[in-house]
C-alpha cells in the first residue's frame, strides 16, 4: 500500500500554525469579493493544497493570514498588559 507521505505545502503549514477557529479562508474570499473576484471555498482550498497557484488568490490568502497573525499578537500583548 502506498501512503500519502507528501510534504505539506507552505500554505497548509500557515493554516496549521494558525490552528482551529481561524477564518483565514473566509476572510480571503471576502477580500477577493470586495475586489470583484468571486471564488468558492473549494477553490481557495485548492490554492492552499497546492493544486492552484493563481497569484491573486495566493496573495489574498497570505494577506488574510498575516492579518490574523497580527490580530492574535495584539490580543496577546493587550492581555499581558492588562494582566500585568
Amino acid at each position: 500500500m502506498d501512503r500519502n507521505t507528501k510534504e505539506p505545502t507552505e500554505l497548509q503549514k500557515v493554516l496549521e500554525r494558525l490552528g482551529p477557529g481561524q477564518s483565514v479562508v473566509k476572510d480571503a474570499i471576502a477580500a477577493l469579493s470586495e475586489q470583484g473576484i468571486t471564488v468558492s471555498r473549494s477553490t481557495m482550498y485548492q490554492v492552499v493544497n497546492g493544486r492552484s497557484g493563481r497569484k491573486e488568490l495566493v496573495e489574498a490568502f497570505l494577506t488574510a493570514a498575516e492579518a490574523e497573525h497580527k490580530r492574535r499578537e495584539q490580543v496577546k500583548e493587550r492581555s499581558a498588559k492588562i494582566a500585568g
